[in-house]
């Protein structure tokens, strides 16, 4: 390969346009909470709240819920545990989560990078 098509670009591999042939999704993931499912006002990796939340969950409460998103053609849905953090009527429901298996999380990371777009 010459100097001048590198500099040009041409030869450069093609995962970065792989990437953003995805197209960016408008929602952040998800949540599956006893069959409910919730699109949260806030996502972060380790902690979300929904607003209203109209569940039976309580402060310090451990729960199990599932991530869902869809990557491009993929659909992802995977287990998770939380802790409520806060929960009342003006705040909604404001949990933790450990993070899922590493394979789940490089796919989540992927897909909050494409919504907020970096």
């Amino acid at each position: 390969m010459s100097w001048l098509s590198k500099l040009s670009g041409r030869g450069k591999s093609t995962v970065a346009s792989a990437s953003n042939a995805k197209e960016r999704p408008a929602d952040p993931p998800t949540i599956r909470i006893d069959s409910h499912e919730y699109v949260p006002e806030e996502f972060v990796l380790g902690s979300f709240r929904i607003r209203p939340y109209d569940g039976d969950l309580i402060a310090k409460q451990q729960f199990d819920f599932r991530i869902l998103f869809r990557l491009g053609e993929e659909s992802s849905d995977f287990a998770c545990r939380g802790v409520v953090v806060k929960m009342d009527e003006q705040v909604g429901l404001v949990a933790r989560f450990h993070q899922p298996p590493p394979a789940h999380t490089r796919k989540l990371i992927e897909y909050l990078k494409l919504w907020k777009g970096l």
